[in-house]
């Protein structure tokens, strides 16, 4: 009877004192867990807005090749975004709680005048300003919760075709048949008019499940009409590589995001077409 007694008191012990364990283990683990919580949630908002820069920069330069001029660093987009247009269209891109002012914002060109021309370039550089939740993540930022996050863009300036390409040749007087004349004339040979060509290009990836580092193969098959041959490539990526080859060697991608990748050909007297695909790499 008395070992029974001691048996159930001991078990009243044990029940009470691991109630007591789990309530204190609770109460010292549960702000870990909820600091690491906040660390995976402020991770995804790093990846958000590293996602929203690149998109800014890249519309940043879309709007730059055809005013590469029109941007200033003195003032933000004004109401109806008639002006500084550039960064404007870079504004209006950001997101995800980053925050870009006109002066985090650069433009240059190549030449440095801005000048309409085949292979001349403008570049947009884009600084975003994103705030941590926690300092957990800190640390990995040199101890600061302000980060920021850049991202740049190449682009080719537009170059719009010449109206005409100058005066033909004026024929010259032919004389009139005599009446004894008695041969059809000759058909006037054709004319090969040279037309805008029209670029564009498939790609293969390697490994298949899209998954960094991203190996990946380019094949142009722009076409144009026979006599007015294609005889310039240039193509871009918006990690920042070119080529100047109809056969460009093949580009890896390190870092997982979207890319985009132009291709602008050039003909004998001068017309363009530019064609782009998006690029995924997990």
């Amino acid at each position: 009877m008395t070992l029974r007694r001691l048996t159930s008191a001991l078990r009243r012990h044990v029940s009470t004192r691991s109630k007591g364990q789990s309530l204190v283990e609770l109460a010292l683990i549960l702000p870990v867990f909820m600091l690491f919580f906040a660390a995976i949630l402020d991770l995804g908002r790093i990846a958000a807005a590293q996602v929203a820069v690149a998109n800014a920069a890249r519309e940043g330069a879309f709007q730059a090749a055809r005013t590469p001029t029109d941007f200033t660093s003195a003032s933000g987009c004004p109401a109806g975004g008639l002006t500084n247009v550039v960064f404007c269209r870079i504004k209006l891109e950001s997101s995800g709680g980053v925050a870009i002012s006109p002066s985090d914002v650069s433009v240059s060109c190549s030449p440095i005048d801005c000048s309409a021309g085949i292979g001349n370039t403008v570049s947009v550089v884009v600084n975003g300003h994103f705030q941590l939740l926690t300092p957990l993540m800190s640390v990995f930022f040199g101890g600061a919760q302000n980060v920021t996050i850049s991202a740049s863009s190449v682009h080719n300036i537009e170059t719009l075709p010449v109206s005409g390409a100058g005066p033909g040749p004026t024929p010259s007087d032919s004389p009139s048949p005599s009446p004894s004349d008695s041969a059809s004339p000759s058909p006037s040979p054709s004319v090969v008019v040279c037309e805008k060509p029209s670029a564009g290009f498939t790609f293969t990836q390697s490994p298949a499940n899209k998954k960094a580092p991203q190996t990946v193969t380019f094949t142009d098959t722009s076409t144009t009409r026979l006599g007015c041959a294609i005889d310039g490539w240039s193509w871009q990526s918006s990690d920042g590589w070119v080529s100047d080859q109809q056969v460009p060697g093949p580009h890896t991608y390190i870092v997982p995001g979207t890319y985009e990748v132009t291709l602008t050909v050039h003909n004998a007297i001068g017309f363009t077409s530019t064609g782009a695909i998006q690029i995924l790499v997990k």
